[in-house]
């Protein structure tokens, strides 16, 4: 269990940051032209998804409570899958910013993983087994510009949105068959 949440958690907030190198870029190729409006669509689709997911936290933890938490992550990461790859087809700014609001909506599986790994160490392991998964949720964000930025560069900035949605994928494998 341990080992599941913490390797889900790396790949999820890794695939999370994957696409922060580029995503300036990724406007411009939309047709913005304009170096204002590059930054404002791009600060605004990076920050809309951690907003509604602050906001819309709490409620998934009472979901998870009543529903169980392996389900709200796998709900979060399936959703996580779906939406990136999405971006992969978007033509207008504002579809990027509407599926990272999307994207937002249906977050909230860090704080679901850290309980995870909280219920399954026992109790003298507990901080160790908290810390390993705060470590993969920082060490993921660390990582995942740096491999984004070198995705793209290889594979293009729209296959980008596909080889996240893989991140995701293996974050829900990793969730569904071993925890």
């Amino acid at each position: 269990n341990q080992f599941a949440v913490t390797a889900a958690s790396f790949m999820g907030f890794t695939g999370f940051t994957l696409v922060m190198p580029f995503l300036p870029l990724y406007i411009k190729q939309l047709g913005v032209e304009e170096v204002g409006e590059i930054a404002l669509w791009s600060g605004l689709s990076l920050g809309v998804t951690p907003a509604v997911t602050a906001v819309l936290s709490p409620f998934w933890g009472r979901v998870a409570d009543r529903f169980g938490r392996k389900l709200m992550v796998q709900r979060s990461l399936f959703s996580f899958v779906v939406v990136m790859g999405a971006m992969a087809y978007v033509t207008q700014p504002w579809h990027l910013f509407a599926l990272r609001a999307l994207q937002g909506l249906f977050a909230g599986y860090g704080g679901l993983t850290m309980a995870m790994a909280a219920e399954s160490a026992p109790r003298d392991r507990l901080a160790r087994a908290l810390g390993l998964v705060q470590t993969a949720q920082r060490i993921g964000p660390a990582l995942g510009p740096v491999i984004g930025g070198a995705v793209a560069g290889l594979v293009g900035l729209r296959e980008t949105f596909f080889v996240t949605s893989g991140f995701y994928l293996v974050a829900l494998a990793l969730v569904t068959v071993l925890y």
